[in-house]
């Protein structure tokens, strides 16, 4: 076997030595936290700890400039048998979703101005678009992105909306923010989000917001499919997500 890149390997290694550090210290840090507690270069330091931002493993706060571990994180060892890791729950929930509904169930998170998908069941539709974990999508053109948006307390969301328009990611140019901001109160006002054609022309999601026990970062789970498959059952999938996830009183409106 050829030796490998020494710079591949301290690369690799730091990587690990930086979730070491979050795992001790246990709170969001600054670049030079990390830089002092490890010993590593300024600039190395935050080349990486952007990197990772990059790749969905750390999130990054603009309010504090603080960076801290992703839920994509949590999610790499539960089947190690973490009995005690809600998002294991969770993802016996999202199969049982997507065995009753036929379609891609989706968890998102908030990733700096996107939504991260941090985990993807895939459907059995005849017809159904390829949606990878780790995708990022702009939280303003993501359907999970409005509901996390439309999570945030309203005195947040309109920064937050501009940091996601900030990094819109479409071809066509991006709405107004006050447009934004409309159609994230009508989300929040009746608990859920559906939109056909915001990244394919022919796909759509309906998406809910997620209650995680004990309290962790606003998450949201959501279905995809082709947009006519969803013509006339969103009451019907609304009340199937409700049931799975044991919050049928979670009412989410259907108007």
């Amino acid at each position: 076997m050829p030796k490998p890149d020494q710079s591949v390997v301290k690369s690799a290694a730091r990587t690990l030595e930086i979730f070491e550090y979050f795992d001790e210290v246990r709170r969001p840090a600054h670049i030079q936290d990390v830089a002092l507690a490890l010993g590593y270069p300024h600039s190395s330091t935050a080349a990486l700890l952007r990197s990772l931002a990059d790749l969905g493993y750390l999130e990054f706060s603009s309010d504090d400039k603080t960076f801290f571990p992703s839920i994509r994180v949590s999610l790499l060892g539960h089947w190690v048998g973490d009995e005690i890791l809600p998002l294991r729950r969770i993802q016996q929930q999202m199969r049982d979703i997507a065995e009753q509904t036929q379609m891609t169930v989706v968890l998102g998170a908030a990733s700096g101005g996107y939504c991260q998908y941090v985990r993807v069941i895939e459907g059995a539709t005849p017809i159904r678009y390829h949606l990878k974990a780790g995708t990022r999508r702009c939280l303003a053109r993501s359907t999970l992105g409005r509901v996390l948006l439309a999570m945030a307390p309203p005195d947040r969301r309109a920064r937050l909306i501009a940091e996601g328009l900030a990094v819109w990611d479409g071809d066509e140019a991006p709405p107004a923010a006050e447009e934004v901001a409309r159609d994230v109160a009508q989300v929040a006002a009746r608990g859920h989000a559906f939109h056909a054609g915001l990244v394919n022309d022919n796909a759509a999601m309906l998406a809910i917001p997620l209650s995680v026990s004990p309290p962790a970062r606003p998450l949201a789970l959501g279905l995809a499919a082709p947009k006519d498959l969803f013509r006339g059952r969103r009451a019907e999938l609304l009340k199937i997500m409700g049931d799975v996830l044991g919050s049928p009183g979670a009412a989410h409106k259907t108007a």
